[in-house]
C-alpha cells in the first residue's frame, strides 16, 4: 500500500494498526506517527517519507509554542496528510506519463512548469 493511499484511509478520521519492525502495535490515524513507524525502503516513498517530515518539522514548532501559550490546540493538524496525498497523486501521474513514452526530464520540466504557475496564481489572490 502506497503512502498517499494509506494516507486517504485516514482523512476521515479512520485509525490504522500498525506493527512496526519490533512488533509494536500501533493504533493511529496521525500521519506523523504512521511515517515514523513503517519501514520505506522504495526510493520514491523515502522522498514522501522525507517531504512529510520536513513538512512535520516545519509546522510543528509553531503549534506547540501556540498551544503552550493557549492560542491553539495542541492537536492541529500539521499538514502530513496533504503532502503525502499530494505527492502521491503527483508520482502516481508521472508515472502514467512513462507509460505514455514520456521521457522523466520532460515530466520534471513540467511540474517545474506547474509549479512556478501555481506560485505566480496563489501571489495573484493575496492582498
Amino acid at each position: 500500500m502506497s503512502g498517499a493511499n494509506l494516507r486517504r484511509g485516514t482523512i476521515a478520521g479512520r485509525n490504522k494498526l500498525l506493527i512496526n519492525h519490533l512488533g509494536k502495535l500501533f493504533v493511529t490515524s496521525d500521519a506523523a506517527t504512521i511515517i515514523r513507524e513503517i519501514e520505506v525502503v522504495h526510493p520514491a516513498a523515502k522522498l514522501l517519507v522525507m517531504a512529510s517530515q520536513a513538512q512535520e518539522a516545519e509546522v510543528r514548532q509553531p503549534i506547540l509554542l501556540d498551544a503552550i501559550a493557549g492560542l491553539t490546540s495542541p492537536q492541529m493538524g500539521d499538514a502530513t496528510n496533504t503532502v503525502l496525498i499530494f505527492a502521491g497523486e503527483l508520482l502516481k501521474r508521472a508515472e502514467h506519463l512513462l507509460v505514455m513514452g514520456l521521457h522523466p526530464s520532460e515530466i520534471i520540466k513540467g511540474y517545474e512548469l506547474a509549479r512556478v504557475k501555481a506560485l505566480a496564481e496563489l501571489e495573484s489572490m493575496s492582498p
